[in-house]
């Protein structure tokens, strides 16, 4: 066989391959980066070694709700699984979560300093340090404290409250 019609048929063939060729992780995963979120967003990392820890289902529970401070706040929460090193973002509590790739987890458990067995909170600021560190779930009045006491949070509040608002 040979012309168009050969041609056709092995571009069926092979356009699907490299598509599949490598592919560790989903197509629609984030290789979430620290760099690019600086001075744009506030980010919440909640760190648990894997989904049967109760902390986990605790602090997710102490967000519910909180959609409008989170939002206001200009905070992404980003939750890291040890087991099967899983990861999720999510620019609000109650937003659809998008996956992040194997190596994204990776870099922020090594960034992070947590060890894969531990439960950590860790609260980083538009300028990308660490703000606040807990073993334990945070309630979102105290994150809410935590951020609203920060110097940059106060310009913003300021400027929010402005003349004529």
């Amino acid at each position: 066989m040979s012309g168009p019609v050969a041609r056709l048929l092995l571009w069926c063939v092979l356009l699907p391959i490299p598509l599949n060729v490598g592919m560790a992780a989903l197509p629609d995963s984030v290789d979430f980066r620290l760099g690019p979120h600086q001075w744009e967003h506030r980010l919440l990392l909640v760190f648990a070694s894997s989904e049967a820890d109760a902390r986990w289902a605790d602090q997710r529970e102490a967000l519910r709700g909180e959609a409008e401070g989170v939002r206001e706040r200009d905070l992404l929460l980003l939750t890291l699984r040890a087991d099967g090193e899983q990861g999720r973002l999510q620019s609000g509590p109650e937003e659809s979560a998008r996956p992040l790739t194997t190596a994204a987890v990776r870099r922020l458990y090594d960034r992070f300093a947590v060890s894969p067995d531990a439960f950590r909170v860790v609260l980083v600021g538009k300028d990308g340090t660490e703000k606040r560190r807990a073993p334990e779930p945070v309630t979102a009045r105290s994150l809410f404290d935590t951020i609203d006491a920060m110097p940059m949070r106060q310009r913003e509040m300021r400027e929010d409250n402005g003349p004529g608002r």
